[in-house]
């Protein structure tokens, strides 16, 4: 439990904070979660491509995996709604057996960027 909540604030620090104003540095949260800064960003970039350019079709589904570390990933796009997306993540770092599950909603600002909801 403790490695998704670790996860869940990366993530949240990464997308929707200024990396200047972090207590803990973003690099030991993910060192806690078993994935590396690599892996992070290629979990991001596999999710962005859900909803950017254009949001494809509810249930299209992504895989990424970083041979370097050995971490892999899904994730699917579970719903639209108005201008968010609902996202659902299975990520397995290195070693793991059972997946860490996260559940981001992404929201489209006024000034058309992505930016994790509450």
């Amino acid at each position: 439990m403790r490695k998704i909540v670790k996860l869940i604030v990366a993530i949240s620090i990464a997308m929707a904070a200024p990396v200047g104003g972090m207590a803990k540095p973003l690099s030991m949260i993910l060192a806690d979660s078993g994935l590396s800064p690599q892996d992070f960003d290629l979990l991001s970039a596999t999710e962005k491509q859900l909803y950017t350019p254009t949001v494809k079709p509810t249930g299209t589904e992504l895989s990424w995996s970083n041979p370097e570390t050995g971490a892999r990933g899904e994730v699917k796009l579970a719903a639209v709604r108005g201008d968010c997306v609902f996202v659902e993540h299975f990520v397995y770092p290195k070693g793991a057996t059972e997946p860490i599950e996260l559940k981001p909603q992404m929201c489209k600002a006024a000034d058309g960027r992505w930016l994790l909801a509450p």
